[in-house]
């Protein structure tokens, strides 16, 4: 449960502490907004969700050799067409290599972490 809960709660801070402009919600509260020059602060939190997401599957599931194989290419195809739409200025977003590769990092190190039985 924690590598639910930690990397959503700690990729949702770096996300808005690193961005140059409100996000809607933020303006809400106040019209100025201070900016910090996080490095990675714009791929850091795309990591951390992924792990997140893959880790409530292999929670949900109760293990990752659980999770039905059409779950898993569908998550991940769904993951990395996002990006793609975006890139391609299908969907709102900035898409882009490095958030495509920490996507890939993030399937990598949840698949790698569960199947070695380290968590």
């Amino acid at each position: 449960m924690g590598l639910i809960i930690v990397p959503l709660i700690l990729g949702t801070c770096i996300y808005l502490k690193g961005r140059k402009y409100p996000v809607l919600f933020e303006t809400w509260f106040y019209q100025t907004k201070e900016t910090s020059s996080l490095p990675g602060s714009g791929w850091i939190p795309d990591y951390l969700w992924c792990v997140s997401l893959w880790s409530c599957f292999v929670w949900l599931w109760k293990g990752w050799n659980q999770i039905p194989l059409l779950w898993k290419w569908l998550l991940w195809l769904l993951i990395n067409a996002t990006e793609l739409m975006q890139w391609m200025g299908w969907i709102q977003g900035t898409g882009d290599w490095i958030d495509l590769l920490m996507y890939q990092m993030a399937f990598f190190n949840v698949y790698i972490l569960h199947k070695s039985e380290l968590i």
